[in-house]
């Protein structure tokens, strides 16, 4: 695929821009510097990557490299003949290290005959080899000691060489690879970065093909004798290019043995480096991020996007419950708005511990009025057990204070029910009277089964509404994604309201007055 004007004229702007700042980051070269001298620091710089990455690309050096970094740039480094996936979040350097970084270092110590690199189009393919065209040609600390690179009359965007004939390709996904070589040196360095895109993952005859595309025409192109394959991207699909590279394309499916295979997560265990998105989870490139720049970013956008981008979760959205479904109202303009509610249920989903999937903890109030259960209020958040019972009790109060009248407690019950209710007991201290709270100790059928079978119905045909004043609520963005997304992602704030609306369905049936001279008594509700 050719280069549109606008893409040329694109190019040219950004090409301009990176040449100002790789020649302004990198022009204080030593001066007058023994031969000795350099030698020494050249050959030092070489064996450590950080350090040579730090004084020759000082302007993408912004924070120090995070664990999975370094643990990649070993494990590459090491290995000539390695296939490694890169599985990191948006925003931790994917393209930086695989695309730039490692291949210039690899050309320093001349363990470099060629480069190819890949992505979804060969316009975006372009302007990611753009970055390496850049250094090798305004990077004066990189040519003050690794000569002169910009070689006249074989430097075109998208395909070219250096001086000493190592080439460099531009390839959209799809197009043939076979043959590329220069002179007598074949590519022994290719980068798989972002093939994966939104309309791809939808079509998996698409997404097979674009696998027996990279396995059986792209990868052979590369020498037999040593070459190094790397594949940069995160998991926007559950059966995306990228997760059938790594081989878990499905749950509980294992992981090619024979790749290296990286998986950060955004948030993560520090010890274990394992997903954590619990108010322990820590910040997996903490040397950049704080936990608040992460939180702040995400506020902005969908859960599911979240889990997908950051998290390497891709949820399905609308398979169950449908956004067309959901049905909003107003709550009357009065003093005590809640007054006309028969009875409301507060249910609470605590998510026992933190699990794998590091659960959220839910908390909806449920209104009933004749037909119609109404979402109240909500509170869905990865929280402690404390945040989640002050929120408990704020909520009660709300309630009351719009005019609720009877509000029923409940709470999941489980093996952990006497812990959780310590918090209640303990925060009732510092309130004017303890939550009547009890638990919801029915035996239980098959999760997704019951949530499917008490909600969907309701929602479908709007006899389950939402308060309009949620809109804009994150905690009731976070229920929302959550029942969007079901039966996939987490499921805790479903789980709370089919909790609550069972109970409240329980309630109405046991409150219908009996019959008597063969009558049935209206129920004004």
């Amino acid at each position: 695929m050719g280069l549109t004007a606008k893409d040329k004229k694109a190019f040219q702007e950004y090409l301009d821009s990176r040449k100002e700042i790789v020649s302004a980051k990198t022009s204080d070269i030593p001066l007058n510097e023994p031969a000795a001298v350099k030698a020494d620091r050249i050959d030092r710089l070489k064996g450590d990557f950080v350090a040579f990455c730090e004084y020759y690309f000082p302007h993408y050096a912004s924070a120090p490299f995070g664990w999975f970094h370094k643990k990649a740039a070993k494990a590459i480094i090491a290995d000539q003949n390695i296939f490694a996936v890169l599985e990191w979040p948006r925003e931790h350097a994917k393209s930086v290290f695989a695309d730039v970084l490692i291949p210039l270092h690899l050309k320093a110590k001349d363990e470099l005959t060629g480069m190819v690199i890949v992505s979804a189009n060969q316009s975006k393919a372009i302007g990611l080899l753009l970055d390496v065209q850049v250094e090798l040609q305004f990077n004066q600390r990189y040519i003050n000691d690794f000569g002169e690179q910009f070689s006249f009359g074989d430097w075109e965007e998208g395909n070219f060489s250096t001086q000493d004939g190592v080439g460099f390709w531009a390839l959209g996904r799809g197009q043939s690879p076979r043959g590329l070589r220069k002179a007598e040196k074949r590519p022994n360095y290719g980068v798989v970065d972002d093939i994966d895109d939104d309309e791809l993952i939808q079509n998996e005859e698409r997404v097979e093909k674009t696998v027996t595309w990279v396995e059986g025409a792209l990868y052979p192109c590369f020498s037999i004798l040593g070459a190094r394959f790397v594949v940069a991207g995160n998991r926007i699909g559950r059966k995306a290019v990228l997760a059938h590279l790594v081989g878990d394309v499905e749950d509980g499916d294992p992981v090619k043995a024979s790749i290296f295979h990286c998986k950060v997560f955004a948030l993560e265990n520090p010890k274990t480096h394992k997903e954590d998105q619990s108010e322990t989870g820590v910040p997996a490139w903490k040397e950049r991020y704080t936990r608040q720049m992460l939180l702040e970013k995400w506020s902005k956008i969908r859960y599911a996007m979240v889990q997908r981008e950051y998290f390497h979760r891709f949820i399905v959205s609308g398979k169950v419950f449908k956004s067309e479904w959901l049905t909003y109202f107003q709550l009357p303009q009065t003093a005590r708005p809640l007054a006309h509610y028969q009875f409301i249920v507060c249910y609470v989903d605590p998510s026992w511990k933190d699990s794998k999937k590091n659960d959220y903890k839910a908390l909806v109030a449920i209104g009933v009025i004749g037909k119609y259960r109404d979402l109240l209020d909500c509170w869905v958040r990865q929280g402690s057990k404390s945040s989640m019972v002050i929120a408990h009790y704020n909520m009660d109060e709300k309630l009351r204070e719009m005019g609720a009248g009877v509000i029923y407690h409940f709470i999941e019950g489980g093996l952990m029910q006497d812990e959780h209710l310590e918090h209640y007991w303990k925060e009732a201290e510092n309130r004017s009277a303890a939550l009547p709270i009890r638990a919801d100790t029915r035996d239980k059928p098959d999760k997704a089964g019951r949530i499917e079978t008490n909600l969907q119905s309701p929602i479908e045909h709007g006899f389950f509404r939402i308060n309009e004043a949620l809109k804009g609520n994150r905690d009731f963005t976070n229920w929302k994604d959550q029942l969007l997304a079901f039966p996939t992602g987490h499921d805790d704030a479903p789980d709370a309201t089919e909790g609550a609306v069972f109970i409240a369905n329980q309630k109405v049936k046991t409150s219908v007055p009996a019959m008597t001279g063969g009558h049935r008594r209206n129920n004004r509700y």
